[in-house]
């Protein structure tokens, strides 16, 4: 009668564990690489670029206008937006401010995600739930720092797609 207990308890212990892992979140680190030397607000767009990485280990780079370059997550997905400088990264600093809703249907609970107030300042937002097939366009918020003088503050506008 033990035995029979026992394999029962693994047997829900297994299932639990298997469902838990079904449902897991996922983590995305989203990139934003700046040549932190030249950005201006009149060429921004041609000296950044996107990398995503997925929690597989998978990098994609933007190519084109980067304000096209849209991210494919689920609900409840976990999504770290940090930035680098891709020309001086022990000396320049790429801080993300916030994260705005800019416009289509909003996936996360709130429509500005804040940085978090660390050096390099970076932003993580959680995907809700139940918002499968919607996408946002939002508005990433930077100030670049060259050495320990403020170059500038900018905005970009890419997009996130929740997967159905």
């Amino acid at each position: 009668m033990k035995t029979s207990h026992r394999l029962f308890q693994m047997l829900v212990v297994a299932l639990i564990f298997n469902v838990t892992n079904l449902f897991a979140q996922d983590l995305y680190y989203i990139t934003i690489h700046v040549e932190t030397d030249k950005i201006s607000n009149q060429n921004k767009l041609g000296v950044c670029y996107f990398t995503s990485e997925a929690p597989n280990g998978d990098i994609t780079t933007s190519t084109g206008n980067i304000e096209d370059f849209n991210i494919e997550v689920k609900p409840s997905d976990i999504i770290i937006w940090r930035g680098v400088s891709s020309t001086n990264p022990e000396g320049d600093m790429v801080n993300i401010r916030s994260i705005n809703h800019q416009g289509g249907q909003n996936v996360f609970d709130r429509n500005i995600l804040h940085g978090n107030g660390q050096t390099p300042e970076v932003v993580i937002g959680e995907v809700n739930p139940g918002t499968q097939g919607r996408i946002q366009k939002y508005a990433i918020k930077i100030t670049v720092y060259n050495e320990d003088r403020k170059r500038g503050n900018y905005r970009i506008d890419p997009k996130i797609t929740v997967k159905p």
